[in-house]
């Protein structure tokens, strides 16, 4: 079984079909509107890592589902 660290980086599903609050802000949309000066001030010094489609963060408030790195 895993050690105490690895399940501390296991999240709850997202349902990502469902618009949800800040995503505006989350580093996938930034991407997908393709404003990447944005995404790349956000991801210096990254210290997230977005559960669900793995982009890099400096804030857990700039992914959908941060996990501490």
């Amino acid at each position: 079984m895993g050690s105490k660290s690895e399940k501390s980086r296991v999240v709850p599903e997202h349902k990502l079909y469902k618009e949800h609050k800040g995503h505006g802000k989350h580093l996938c949309a930034l991407v997908h509107a393709r404003k990447m000066d944005l995404v790349a001030g956000y991801a210096k010094d990254a210290r997230y890592i977005c559960h669900i489609c793995g982009r890099a963060a400096a804030k857990a408030e700039n992914l959908c589902e941060a996990v501490k790195i």
